[in-house]
C-alpha cells in the first residue's frame, strides 16, 4: 500500500505535499456532487479551492469523475461498523498488539507465544478489512514467537481514537462487549489454580498500566455479565527493578495495576467470556469445576 494522498498543485504548477485521506474523501464527494450539478471542471476546481484552500489538478478531477481513480486507491477497505471481530482487534490493541507507520505502510502487528491467539487476530483483521482469507501468523525464529499483522490506514486511524470515543462501539451489544473483554484477557489476563493445605486457591486477574482501562473493564464485567472484581490494585510502581523468570532484569517505566475477578464470578466469566488461548482456557475450566 502506498502513501495515501493526492498531490497539491502550487501556483507555479509544481507538486508538493500530499493531502490526508480524510480530506481526500470529502473533496472526492464534493467533486462528484458538483459534476452531477452539471458544473464544468474549471468551476469545480475553483469551488474546491475556495472551500479547502487546496488546489487540485484538472486531470485529478477528470480521473475522479470518470472513475479512473478513487480516493481509497489500493487502500484496504475497512468496515467500522461495530462487530465482535472489530472489538477483538480493539481489545488486542489495548493489550499486546502495536501499530506503527514505517514510512510507507500503516501496520498493525502482534507477536506472541500462543499460535491460536495470533490466528484469532488474523481472522478478525481479515474480517474487518474485507479479506477472503485470514492473515496467517508466521514463526519468528529470532523472537521465538508467532507474528501476525496487516496494514490499513483506515483501521490505523480508527484505533487512534481515545477510549471514550470507542465505548459506543464496544458496548454495541453483549457480543461485542464479550469479544473486547476476551481479547484483553487473552493478552493481559492470568489465571492460576493451586492447592494449599487442602484448600483450592483460584486466582484470575488482569494487569495493565492503563488504570482507566481497568476501571472500564470492571464496569463492563459487572454491568453486562454480573462479574464481581476488586481493585484496581497497584502491582508495581514506576522505577522499580523487576526480574523476569529467565533472569532478565528491567526497570519499570510506568505504574502497573491489576484487578481480581472474585472466585464466585469465575463461572460467569467462563460462560460469557472465556479465553481464546488454550492453556488459559484449560486453567479456567479447572478453576470452575
Amino acid at each position: 500500500m502506498s502513501v495515501v494522498g493526492i498531490g497539491i498543485i502550487n501556483k507555479r504548477g509544481e507538486r508538493r505535499k500530499y493531502l490526508p485521506l480524510e480530506m481526500r474523501m470529502v473533496m472526492y464527494n464534493d467533486v462528484l456532487r458538483l459534476h452531477e450539478e452539471r458544473l464544468g471542471y474549471r468551476r469545480i476546481r475553483k469551488i474546491i479551492y475556495e472551500k479547502y484552500k487546496k488546489q487540485i489538478s484538472f486531470s485529478r478531477i477528470s480521473d475522479w469523475i470518470n472513475g479512473k481513480h478513487k480516493p481509497l486507491g489500493n487502500v484496504n477497505k475497512f468496515n467500522n461498523k461495530s462487530s465482535k471481530e472489530l472489538m477483538y482487534v480493539v481489545g488486542v490493541m489495548f493489550s499486546d498488539a502495536y501499530k506503527y507507520f514505517n514510512g510507507e505502510n500503516y501496520l498493525l502487528r502482534l507477536s506472541v507465544i500462543d499460535k491460536e491467539y495470533a490466528e484469532a487476530l488474523g481472522k478478525c483483521l481479515a474480517k474487518v478489512l474485507g479479506k477472503k482469507e485470514p492473515y496467517k501468523p508466521f514463526w519468528d525464529k529470532n523472537q521465538k514467537r508467532w507474528v501476525v499483522g496487516g496494514c490499513s490506514i483506515l483501521l490505523y486511524k480508527f484505533l487512534e481514537k481515545p477510549l471514550k470515543e470507542l465505548k459506543p462501539y464496544i458496548e454495541y451489544s453483549k457480543e461485542t462487549v464479550a469479544s473486547f473483554l476476551r481479547a484483553i484477557f487473552d493478552g493481559d489476563g492470568s489465571i492460576h489454580v493451586k492447592i494449599r493445605k487442602g484448600r483450592r486457591k483460584r486466582k484470575l486477574w488482569l494487569c495493565n498500566t492503563n488504570k482507566e482501562l481497568l476501571i472500564y473493564v470492571q464496569y463492563l464485567l459487572k454491568k453486562y455479565f454480573n462479574i464481581d472484581t476488586t481493585g484496581p490494585h497497584l502491582a508495581r510502581k514506576s522505577g522499580k527493578i523487576f526480574i523476569f523468570p529467565d533472569g532478565k532484569i528491567t526497570k519499570t517505566t510506568k505504574d502497573y495495576y491489576y484487578i481480581y475477578i472474585r472466585a464466585r464470578s469465575l463461572s460467569n466469566f467462563y460462560k460469557h467470556i472465556g479465553f481464546t488461548i488454550k492453556r488459559k482456557q484449560q486453567r479456567l475450566i479447572k478453576a470452575v469445576k
